[in-house]
C-alpha cells in the first residue's frame, strides 16, 4: 500500500488514532507443520497486535509432527513470550483439521482466532475482525481481496470452493479463507470429526445451521515464502475428496434420510445418524463380499465396443454426431463416463470394474434412501438396501463394464423418483427441477428411463394426503416421453435394435413379463412372498403390492425384446428393487414369528444364509461363467502377439467384428494380424477352438 512501510512480507499499517481495545478475552492459535521459517516474525507480529488490541488474550501454536526444526523454534518462543505462548505438540503428523480440534480445545478464552502458521495472512488484520464483533456475531470470516497463489492452486481453490458451497448449501463467499474469528460459546466441538482439510466445511456448516451471525470482512493474503502447501498434492486431494464425501453423507444425507417415514404406514419412523451409518457399511462389505472378485475380470467382448464408442462420440466435439445417431444417444451418459474413463486408467480392467461396483454401492445406497417414501420406510428400506447389493439375480449389470448403462439409469431414475416424492412433500421448485433434471439424464442413459413417469403416478396416488392436485406435474414427463419415444419409433430404420431383430413392438410382452418377473423372485423372493397370506403380513401387503407394481412397470420397457424368452439378467437392474422390499418384508415378518417362538436368533441366521447363498454362488457359479466370457478374446490376444498375418478359428463366440475390435484396441497396427473364422479358416492345421462352455459359438 503507498505510504506503508514494509516489515517482512506485511505492510506496517498505521495505527488508528482512537486507541482500541477488544473488551472479551480472545485466543489466538496457529496450526504448523514444517513452519519453522515462518513462526518467529508470525509471532512477533501477533504479540504486536494482541498487546495494541485486546486487554486478555493467549497464544497457541499447535505443532502438528513437523519433521523440520519447528519444535526448536518454538521452543525459544515460548520462552520468549512466556506466560502468553503455548504449545501443543503432536507426536506424528495426525492432519490440518486434527490440528485444529486440538487448538480449539486447547483455547480458553471466549473468542477464538485461528489462521495458518505458513504466514500467508497478516495477523495484524486481527484488529479488523474484532472491531466487527456485535452481542449477537458467532463468527467474522475473512475472504481473500487476491489470492497470491500459482494458477493451478486458484484453479483448484476456486473450484472446491464453489463446490462445497453448492454441495453443503453454505452461504459464506470463501470456506478456504482459514483467518476466523469464533464466538466459543458458539463453537460445536463435538460436531467437529474431520482430520483434513474438510474440517473448514464442517465448521462452517454448522456455525451458520446453529443460527451464529455471520460477518464477512476482506483481508489480505500473501504468496507463500518457505515450503511447500502439504494440501495440493494428488495423494492429498485424493483424500480430501474421500473425506468431504463422508463429510456429505455424516451432515446432509444423514440427517436428511433421517426425517419422518412409514414402516406400516401406521405412524412416522425416525431413523439414527448410527443406524444410517452402519446401513451403509454393510452395504459397502456386502458389495464387495458379492461382487469383489469381479474386479480381477477380463474385459468382456462387448466391454471393447463400448470402450471404442466413446472414443468415438466421448468427446464433446462428437456431441453432435452422437445426439444423430438414434441408438448411442441413449446411452450418451454412459459413453461419456466411460470416454474419461479411458483417457485416466487406458485399457486397464480393473479401474473399469471398480467403477462398477462403486455405481453398484452407490445404488444400493439409492434402495436405503427410498426409505423417505412413507409406503417403505427405513426398516424396509435398510434390509432391502443390503439384500440388493449382494443379490446375484442383476450381477450382470454389475459385472459387466458394458451393462454401465443400467447402473447409472438406475441412478437417475431412482434420484427423480426421490426428487419427485419430495416435491409431493413440501412444493419445493429446487425439488421438481431435480426430479426433472435427473429424468433428462436418465433418459440419455436408457430407454427404460420412460418407467418413471407410471412410477411417479404411483407415488401421486398412495400419498396420504392424496394430493391429485399435482398431477399437472406430470404433464412435462409425459410429454418428454412421448417426444422420446416418437424419436425412437421415426428412426427405426437406422437403429439397430430394430434393424437386427433385437427388438419388436409386437413380440409377445406378455408372457417374457410373467417369465422374468418368476425368475427375478426366485427363490428368496418367492419365499417371502409365501409369507404374504399369513396374519402377521398383513400390514406389508399393501408394500407387498407396490413392490409388485414396481417389478411389472420397470420390466416392461425390456419386455419387448426378442433375442431370449425372458428379459437378461442386466436388464432386472432397476427391478430388483421391488425384489429387494419382498424379501426385506419377508425378513420382518419372519422376525414377528421368531419372537413368538422365543427364538430372535433365527433371524440373523436366515439373513446370513441368504447372504451366503449369493455370494457362494457369485464366487463359484458365476465368476467361472464371466471368466469363461472373458477367456475367447483374451485368448485371441495373447496368440495374436505371437502368431504372423493371420489367426484362424474353428469356433469363436462372439461376432468377428468384435474379434477385429479387440485386436484394433489392444495391438498396434503393424503387429496386428488377420482374424479369420467359418468353414474356410477351419481347414487350416492351426486353426484354433476359442469357445467353451459359457462361451460357446458355431463350430467348423
Amino acid at each position: 500500500m503507498p505510504g506503508d512501510e514494509q516489515i517482512g512480507m506485511w505492510p506496517r499499517f498505521a495505527v488508528s488514532d482512537s486507541q482500541f481495545k477488544f473488551a472479551s478475552s480472545i485466543s489466538v492459535f496457529f496450526p504448523a507443520f514444517n513452519d519453522a521459517p515462518s513462526l518467529p516474525s508470525l509471532l512477533e507480529r501477533t504479540f504486536e497486535t494482541l498487546r495494541r488490541v485486546a486487554v486478555d488474550y493467549e497464544v497457541i501454536v499447535v505443532n502438528d509432527g513437523s519433521m523440520d526444526d519447528t519444535g526448536e523454534v518454538l521452543e525459544h518462543l515460548q520462552r520468549q513470550y512466556a506466560p502468553f505462548l503455548r504449545i501443543v505438540t503432536h507426536a506424528e503428523n495426525r492432519g490440518y483439521g486434527a490440528a485444529l480440534r486440538s487448538g480449539f480445545s486447547a483455547a480458553t478464552k471466549d473468542y477464538i482466532f485461528y489462521t495458518d502458521g505458513d504466514s500467508q495472512y497478516d495477523p495484524a488484520e486481527l484488529e479488523k475482525l474484532l472491531r466487527a464483533v456485535t452481542p449477537d456475531t458467532g463468527l467474522v470470516n475473512g475472504y481473500k481481496i487476491e489470492r497470491s497463489d500459482p494458477w493451478h492452486r486458484i484453479a483448484i481453490g476456486w473450484l472446491y470452493n464453489r463446490f462445497a458451497r453448492w454441495l453443503f448449501r453454505i452461504r459464506l463467499r470463501d470456506i478456504d479463507c482459514d483467518f476466523r474469528l469464533i464466538r466459543r460459546s458458539a463453537l460445536d466441538l463435538g460436531s467437529l470429526q474431520s482430520t483434513g482439510g474438510t474440517i473448514c466445511v464442517e465448521l462452517v456448516r454448522t456455525l451458520e445451521i446453529g443460527g451464529a451471525e455471520v460477518v464477512e470482512l476482506p483481508v489480505h493474503h500473501y504468496a507463500r515464502q518457505y515450503g511447500r502447501s502439504q494440501f495440493f498434492r494428488v495423494r492429498s486431494l485424493a483424500i480430501t475428496f474421500l473425506q468431504l464425501c463422508a463429510v456429505y453423507y455424516r451432515l446432509v444425507a444423514a440427517p436428511a434420510i433421517a426425517g419422518t417415514g412409514s414402516s406400516d404406514g401406521s405412524g412416522p419412523e425416525r431413523l439414527s445418524r448410527r443406524q444410517a451409518a452402519l446401513v451403509a457399511f454393510s452395504v459397502l462389505v456386502l458389495s464387495i463380499l458379492a461382487y469383489g472378485w469381479a474386479i480381477w475380470l477380463p474385459f468382456i467382448s462387448d466391454d471393447y465396443l463400448q470402450i471404442q464408442l466413446a472414443r468415438d462420440y466421448g468427446p464433446i466435439s462428437q456431441w453432435g454426431a452422437l445426439a444423430q445417431d438414434s441408438l448411442y444417444r441413449c446411452r450418451a451418459t454412459s459413453l461419456v463416463l466411460t470416454y474419461w474413463l479411458d483417457r485416466a486408467a487406458g485399457l486397464t480392467p480393473l479401474y473399469y470394474h471398480l467403477v462398477s461396483l462403486f455405481l453398484h454401492v452407490v445404488d444400493s445406497l439409492m434402495v436405503f434412501a427410498l426409505g423417505m417414501w412413507r409406503p417403505v420406510g427405513w426398516k424396509v428400506s435398510g434390509l432391502a438396501a443390503c439384500f440388493f447389493a449382494v443379490s446375484q439375480r442383476h450381477g450382470e449389470a454389475v459385472v459387466w463394464f458394458s451393462a454401465v448403462p443400467e447402473l447409472l439409469v438406475f441412478f437417475f431414475v431412482v434420484a427423480c423418483f426421490l426428487f419427485w416424492i419430495r416435491w409431493l412433500e413440501n412444493t419445493a421448485s429446487l425439488s421438481y427441477a431435480g426430479a426433472l433434471g435427473c429424468y433428462l439424464l436418465a433418459l440419455l442413459s436408457k430407454e427404460s428411463a420412460v418407467a418413471v413417469v407410471p412410477l411417479c403416478l404411483l407415488a401421486v396416488l398412495v400419498h396420504p394426503a392424496r394430493p391429485l392436485r399435482k398431477l399437472w406435474g406430470m404433464a412435462p414427463f409425459a410429454l418428454i416421453a412421448g417426444a422420446y419415444f416418437g424419436l425412437v419409433y421415426v428412426s427405426q430404420q437406422t437403429n439397430q435394435h430394430f434393424s437386427d431383430g433385437t427388438f419388436s413392438l409386437s413380440a409377445p410382452f406378455v408372457e417374457t413379463l410373467l417369465r422374468s418377473t418368476g425368475g427375478l423372485l426366485w427363490v428368496w423372493g418367492v419365499v417371502s412372498l409365501s409369507l404374504l397370506f399369513t396374519k402377521s403380513a398383513r400390514p406389508w401387503r399393501p408394500l407387498m403390492l407396490l413392490a409388485a407394481i414396481w417389478i411389472a412397470v420397470t420390466l416392461l420397457p425390456y419386455s419387448f425384446l426378442t433375442y431370449m424368452p425372458r428379459v437378461p439378467s442386466r436388464h432386472t437392474y432397476l427391478a430388483s428393487v421391488g425384489t429387494a422390499f419382498i424379501v426385506a418384508v419377508g425378513l420382518l415378518t419372519f422376525r414377528q414369528y421368531a419372537r413368538q417362538w422365543n427364538r430372535v436368533w433365527l433371524v440373523p441366521f436366515v439373513a446370513c444364509i441368504i447372504v451366503a447363498h449369493q455370494s457362494v454362488y457369485q464366487w463359484t457359479v458365476k465368476q467361472r461363467q464371466y471368466a469363461d466370457r472373458a477367456r475367447p478374446t483374451e485368448e485371441l490376444i495373447d496368440l495374436a502377439g505371437k502368431s504372423g498375418k493371420e489367426i484362424h478359428a474353428k469356433c469363436f463366440p462372439f461376432k468377428p467384428a468384435l474379434a477385429d475390435l479387440a485386436l484394433q484396441l489392444r495391438l498396434t497396427e503393424g503387429s496386428r494380424p488377420v482374424f479369420m473364422v467359418g468353414p474356410v479358416a477351419a481347414r487350416y492345421s492351426d486353426a484354433v477352438d476359442f469357445c467353451n462352455e459359457n462361451a460357446d459359438g458355431v463350430h467348423h
